[in-house]
């Protein structure tokens, strides 16, 4: 994990092959059961990818159903189990964003047969996303741990 001025780098080993996790990370059916930090779970999420698709997801809280956050993305450059560049805004679809644009760029690499190295770089968060600039980090580090949790449980075969 890293931190630098408005930035966030974090590289995650994941225990599984290179199409999985990007899947996971494409298809709104996974997107929804492992993207979110651990105080939040998914509630729903829509995705059209492709650059120039947007996708969005919502979380609520651990023990209810309400709305209470999210995101939505749009997007910019796609290459298949490679590497995901996204214009990224705080707030679901329907939900008033924040207004503030970043860019998240998400890169994929084999490193041995099954085992895939994911490394997330939210740059351009400007000077108070929500929670700061160790907010996001912290919640993309849960988020990340979430997604290697969700491969061992086999819950993408569900």
């Amino acid at each position: 994990m890293t931190t630098i001025g408005d930035s966030v780098r974090i590289v995650k080993q994941i225990g599984v092959p290179v199409d999985r996790v990007y899947n996971a990370f494409v298809d709104p059916d996974q997107l929804v059961r492992w993207m979110y930090p651990d105080q939040f779970r998914g509630l729903s999420a829509q995705n059209d990818p492709r650059v120039g698709g947007r996708g969005e997801l919502v979380h609520r809280d651990v023990d209810g159903e309400v709305p209470v956050g999210g995101f939505n993305w749009e997007y910019l450059e796609m290459v298949e189990n490679e590497r995901l560049v996204m214009d990224w805004q705080f707030g679901g679809f329907g939900q008033k964003p924040r207004g503030d644009h970043s860019r998240m760029t998400i890169e994929f690499r084999e490193t041995e047969p099954g085992s895939t190295e994911v490394t997330l770089f939210h740059e351009r968060l400007g000077e108070a996303p929500p929670g700061g600039h160790v907010g996001v980090n912290t919640g993309w580090t849960q988020a990340l741990e979430s997604l290697g949790r969700y491969f061992e449980a086999g819950k993408e075969q569900a």
